[in-house]
């Protein structure tokens, strides 16, 4: 009994599930619906109107031609700009890079010091340690 009921569960889930997807995520959001828009019935302009089509044309021609030149120019412009501030940039960063390498070849240089300068100390305190050894070997022979 439980199984059949887990089992007709399991399919109304599964076929609401699909039910619920159908035309949610799988359409495209930009989708056209140029065949339900209605269209309108063309009709025949009369032998004057022909002209005043014309000129429309002509001036939607131009200004598409002006606003497309335009358009690139701004284009090659901001290119340009762009251009620019990249060479700008990477100007920039030699200029980083040369200073990071000179501080990093000063930190070597500094951290060998360093080194050099820690081992000569140890050296030192050693040598001190020694002495103090032989001395208190020599007060106690004394005595």
């Amino acid at each position: 009994m439980k199984r059949k009921i887990l089992f007709l569960a399991l399919i109304i889930t599964i076929t609401t599930g699909a039910a619920i997807a159908d035309g949610m995520v799988f359409d495209p959001t930009d989708y056209e619906f140029s065949s339900s828009t209605p269209t309108k019935e063309v009709t025949k302009p009369d032998l004057g109107s022909n002209a005043k089509i014309e000129s429309n044309i002509k001036e939607a021609s131009s200004y598409s031609q002006n606003s497309v030149s335009g358009q690139s120019a701004n284009f090659n412009n901001a290119l340009f700009e762009l251009d620019s501030a990249q060479v700008n940039i990477r100007n920039e960063l030699l200029d980083y890079q040369a200073k990071y390498q000179e501080v990093d070849t000063q930190y070597k240089l500094i951290k060998e010091q360093r080194r050099v300068l820690g081992e000569q100390v140890k050296s030192v305190e050693k040598r001190i340690k020694d002495i103090e050894k032989s001395k208190n070997q020599i007060r106690k022979t004394m005595i």
